[in-house]
């Protein structure tokens, strides 16, 4: 029966048995018919129709529901089968229903098929055949995918999609610009300018509609285009175009304003889906100080407090104060990439340079840096020589005279305390100050005037940076058990790209997927060969810098059941009156290893939860009891 059916999931999700359209039911019933679809030749379990479906708040009746649909839609498929007779298309096991369908019967499938093709025959410099099974892929389309179908299911795929159509015709466009014969261009260009237009701050697309205009002599519509993007940029997430868009883009300014160009085409920007306009942050102009560590080239997400540090920035600008910011947030999740971020963004406000230091708050080498030591660094950045004659204040004195007046941007990366960073703020509104550490240092707040901002875990962006890192498409239908992952993850970075890398290595990765977050999540974030990205002793570094009675609270968290308490909670577990306990609790809170959202009411991260509760198992092993002296 199945080599009649056939299945469109790229527009209004449809079944078509010879010939002939199907009335697939209510938008329950055709989300899951697309969800089986869509796994063609896969069993799908009950639960997971659910989920996909409903989402994790289904109704106790979605399951009769699920009975209820998949009846329906064997009468609707096969309606020559017997009411008792087996069905040769949906069919059933103890573990779930199963869709039977030839591949070449979904369109979702012959479009991933086209573009394995497209990708084979691109790499291989096979062009024109090339363009060929990318037009076939894009001919398949008849609208917004997953049309008519509801619930998180078909919400991420119509994202993942999507995003994979305007991809396609990038390459596409890309691909016609390499062909040495002549191509009419005047359609394309038509689309491009419609998908620029919705699609305001993808930079790829702008590249090729510049390509398109340029070579054809249409340079003031090309610098145009430039234009739009760059303020946009700047205004939306504060960063300034890629570099290679700023390299086409002088490049017709030097062609003239009415030379046909026939440039090379765009390098090829990495595929897969992404929230997030392909941008890069501008590379730092050539100055005598350029100290920032590379911008991490996956980096994902964070675009909300990109756009906050760079107001903060202005808004120290526009009052004429001098400019500090602090960046704070639980051990792992990502403060010094985002400071690195903001600071390249950043970068062309200060022309007089970049100057980058680790102040070692954390870590297991020597200890946080001595003010000493740092001024040194810090000068010798500067280009001062080394003077055996100027004690401390002399250093520091040396130090303002030489940044006063200057357009620097200094990162002060991996603060312990307050002490470490004040003695290193100039006097004048000159220059910005970046400060990153897992403690609050408030005193900067209070005293220096420093604007902060508090990093939390990710939740839709933690689902795109773990499926960057498992460098392949996840399996269709694995949204749900990602979003798990994320969640039990707390949203930390750093774990997700430890899980997304582990994951990807396996030959299957939707099973490890399915199995990762079973028994010692945390144990299984451990890095082999790399003890320093490992979670446990990243989370080691901020517990080992506790004082002793914080040290205990912290452990005695690990009893509880649940990593949301109240104080009086807390002082049960650690054996202290609530006042007692809340003194515990505040140096947690300081240190990012406990966040208090309501007065009196705390919760640690998952991950961090399951720090607590291994040291806590690790005490009652040796016989020791976590309780808290008076």
């Amino acid at each position: 029966m199945g080599d009649t059916t056939h299945v469109t999931l790229l527009g209004p999700v449809t079944a078509w048995r010879d010939g002939q359209g199907l009335e697939l039911g209510s938008p329950r019933q055709r989300t899951l018919f697309a969800v089986l679809a869509a796994h063609a030749n896969q069993v799908i379990s009950r639960e997971d129709l659910v989920t996909a479906v409903w989402g994790l708040d289904a109704p106790a009746t979605a399951m009769n529901s699920v009975y209820t649909y998949v009846a329906r839609l064997r009468r609707l498929l096969e309606p020559a089968r017997s009411q008792r007779g087996p069905s040769d298309l949906l069919v059933s096991d103890s573990l779930g229903y199963r869709l039977q369908l030839p591949p070449d019967q979904v369109d979702f499938r012959r479009f991933k098929t086209h573009l394995k093709r497209a990708g084979r025959l691109k790499n291989s410099r096979a062009v024109e055949r090339a363009v060929e099974e990318l037009n076939a892929a894009l001919a398949l389309w008849h609208g917004a995918p997953y049309g008519g179908a509801t619930g998180p299911f078909a919400d991420t795929e119509r994202r993942a999609l999507t995003e994979l159509r305007l991809t396609a015709i990038e390459d596409r466009m890309e691909l016609l610009h390499q062909l040495e014969h002549d191509v009419d261009f005047s359609g394309e260009l038509s689309e491009l300018s419609s998908l620029v237009r919705k699609h305001p701050l993808r930079e790829r697309l702008r590249h090729l509609l510049m390509l398109g205009y340029a070579r054809f002599g249409r340079q003031a519509e090309a610098v145009e285009e430039y234009h739009d993007l760059r303020g946009r940029l700047a205004e939306e997430q504060g960063l300034e175009p890629g570099e290679r868009i700023q390299r086409f883009y002088e490049d017709i300014l030097r062609s003239g304003p009415s030379s046909r160009m026939s440039l090379p085409p765009p390098e090829a920007e990495p595929a897969g889906p992404s929230n997030a306009p392909a941008s890069s942050v501008r590379a730092a102009p050539p100055a005598q100080l350029a100290q920032l560590a590379r911008d991490i080239p996956d980096f994902t997400g964070r675009a909300a407090e990109l756009r906050q540090l760079r107001q903060l920035v202005v808004s120290a600008e526009s009052a004429g104060e001098s400019a500090v910011i602090l960046i704070n947030g639980a051990p792992g999740i990502g403060k010094t990439a985002v400071a690195i971020r903001i600071a390249h963004a950043l970068s062309s406000r200060f022309p007089d340079g970049q100057l980058q230091l680790d102040l070692r708050g954390y870590g297991d080498g020597p200890g946080p840096m001595q003010l000493d030591e740092a001024l040194r660094h810090l000068l010798d950045g500067l280009g001062a020589p080394p003077r055996a004659d100027l004690d401390i204040e002399g250093q520091r004195a040396l130090f303002r005279r030489l940044v006063a007046g200057r357009r620097l941007l200094i990162l002060l990366d991996n603060a312990a305390y307050v002490q470490q960073v004040r003695p290193l703020l100039q006097g004048d509104a000159s220059c910005l100050v970046i400060v990153t550490s897992r403690n609050s240092l408030t005193g900067l707040t209070v005293r220096d005037g420093a604007r902060r901002i508090t990093l939390n875990g990710m939740t839709e962006d933690g689902v795109e940076l773990f499926g960057r890192m498992v460098a392949r498409p996840l399996v269709a239908g694995a949204e749900t058990e990602v979003r798990r992952l994320v969640e039990a993850c707390g949203g930390i970075p750093l774990a997700l790209r430890i899980a997304g890398t582990r994951i990807g290595m396996y030959p299957a990765p939707e099973r490890a997927l399915a199995r990762f977050r079973e028994g010692d999540l945390l144990g299984r974030l451990d890095v082999l060969g790399d003890d320093h990205s490992s979670l446990k002793t990243v989370f080691g570094w901020s517990y080992d810098a506790l004082p002793e009675d914080a040290r205990l609270m912290f452990r005695a968290l690990g009893g509880g059941t649940e990593p949301r308490f109240g104080i009086r909670s807390a002082g049960r577990l650690a054996g202290l009156t609530p006042r007692g306990a809340r003194r515990g609790l505040d140096v947690l809170v300081e240190a990012s290893l406990v966040q208090e959202p309501v007065h009196d009411h705390f919760r640690l991260n998952p991950l961090i939860f399951a720090y607590a509760r291994h040291l806590y198992h690790r005490d009652v092993a040796l016989g020791a009891t976590p309780t808290v002296s008076c």
